[in-house]
Parts: C-alpha cells; structure tokens; sequence
C-alpha cells in the first residue's frame, strides 16, 4: 500500500520541526552564552567575556553558528584587553619615570663617553673630591638599575680583596671584587674594589637593616685595616638603592609593555587576515 502525496508532506513537515528543534536545542543554551558574553564585552570586562566564550565549546560543541560568532568575538575581545593593557602600561611607565626622574635629580650623574658605556649616579656626599683622604664605601649604580659599593682605601699597600662589615656579633663578607684598581696618587697607595649587588655577599643588605654602628674591615695579603662606616655613607648607601630599585622598576615596565605592544600588533595583524578570508 502506497503513502499518499498528503501523508508524505506531514512527514517531511515533521520530520523538519523534529530536526529545526533539535538545532535550536543545540543552539539555544550557545546564543544565551553569546549573549551575556556580548554584554560583558561592552562593560569591557573581557576576560569574563573569554571565559564565557569558551563555555560555549564546552555547553553546545555542535552549535556551529554560535561558534564562528564566538571565535570572531573572541578576537575582538583579544584585542581590547591588550589594547587596555597598553593603556595601563603607559600610564604606569609615565608615572615611574616621574619618580624616577624626581630621585635621580638629587644625585651626581657621572658619564665620561671616552672610556663607559653608561652612566653611573653617585651621592653629592660621596664624590671622590670630597673624600680624597678618607677610606670609604661608595655606593654607585648605573643607568640600567645595576648598584655596586666601591671601597676606596688610601694608605700602606694591603691588597685588600675582602670587604667585611659588622656589628656586635654579626657580620658578612665578600671577597669577589668584580673590578680591582691600584694606582698612586702623589706616592700615596690608594686600592680601589668594586662589589656588585647581588654578588657582594649581602654588604648592601647590611647596611640598609642595620641600626648601630658599622665596623668596615679590608683585609688582604699585606694586611688588615678597619674603620668605621660614617653615617653619611651609610644614608648614601640606602638612598643609591632606593634609586636603583626606582630604576628598575621602569625597566620592567618598559619590557612589558614592549610585550604588550607586539601581542597587539600581532592580534591586529591576524584580525586583518581573518577578516580579509572571509571576504
């Protein structure tokens, strides 16, 4: 027996709505994310608006055209973040740089282009033709954020290579200059040892938590001198670091927002891509 031409358009009508509404089954729990993802976007709070983007593959896999509006979305959303990240940098790094600049004008900038590579700042206390005959710790750091102390010892020959600092029973030391000097200055020995922060042996750290009276011991293969760190060098010591973190926290900030800048050069670059394909 035969189906009717009637009875077989039901069929087909039926079986239309039976797969229409499983589509829109599909993609009806799909556009509700959509949806509350496109008004995140717009409080521009676009990490919310990745995060419900990327439920959607999760809740409805299949809803297709709910996917490929997500993805385009998702782009868009890449795109602002990064573009408020550099926003956020910017305005970051300007304020830095105030700080930075503000400190920097209270120290001497030392920079002799003939023989260095980059400048070093120093505290107006500490320069050299003001401590001619004393012994003592300079505290220097250079335009990259790098701090290191100086010991400056004028007198008989020691060859002093370690640096000792103590108070009461506690003290710490470090013999690694990275940089020996040793010259005469109208016949007299002056010894020169650089000790950089981080290598020093935690000299630096010393001084910024001490609260006594510092003892400064130089001992070498001629002998052993000791004397005490002056208040003044100790104040320098602690403002040259402040300097020196100052520094380098607008070098941080430079290099994120140089990170920050490609990623959104690179997300503009395929947006464009992905837009001139679909043309």
């Amino acid at each position: 027996m035969g189906i009717s031409i009637k009875t077989g358009k039901a069929v087909l009508l039926a079986s239309a709505l039976s797969l229409f509404s499983c589509v829109s089954k599909v993609e009806e729990p799909a556009e509700d994310l959509l949806a509350r993802a496109r008004v995140e976007y717009e409080n521009g709070k676009y990490n919310n608006t990745r995060v419900l983007l990327d439920s959607i593959k999760i809740v409805s896999p299949k809803a297709y055209k709910a996917l490929r509006e997500a993805e385009k979305l998702r782009r868009e959303a890449m795109i602002k973040e990064n573009e408020s990240n550099v926003k956020f940098f910017e305005d970051e790094l300007k304020s830095l740089v105030a700080v930075r600049d503000s400190m920097a004008a209270a120290f001497d900038f030392n920079f002799d282009k003939r023989y260095q590579s980059k400048g070093y700042y120093t505290a107006p206390t500490q320069a050299v033709a003001l401590n001619v005959y004393n012994n003592f710790l300079r505290a220097c750091v250079y335009e990259d954020g790098t701090m290191y102390l100086t010991s400056f010892y004028r007198g008989k020959s020691i060859k002093h290579k370690c640096v000792k600092l103590s108070s009461g029973d506690t003290y710490v030391s470090c013999d690694k200059p990275f940089l020996e000097r040793n010259f005469k200055d109208l016949g007299v020995n002056n010894e020169r040892r650089d000790y950089k922060y981080g290598e020093d042996g935690g000299l630096v750290d010393f001084v910024l938590a001490s609260q006594d009276d510092v003892t400064v011991e130089l001992s070498g293969a001629n002998g052993t001198v000791s004397y005490t760190l002056r208040s003044s060098d100790a104040v320098a010591i602690r403002d040259v670091f402040e300097l020196s973190q100052a520094i380098k926290a607008v070098k941080r900030v430079e290099e994120m927002l140089g990170q920050a800048r490609y990623m959104l050069e690179f997300l503009k670059r395929s947006e464009a891509r992905s837009s001139a394909s679909a043309e």
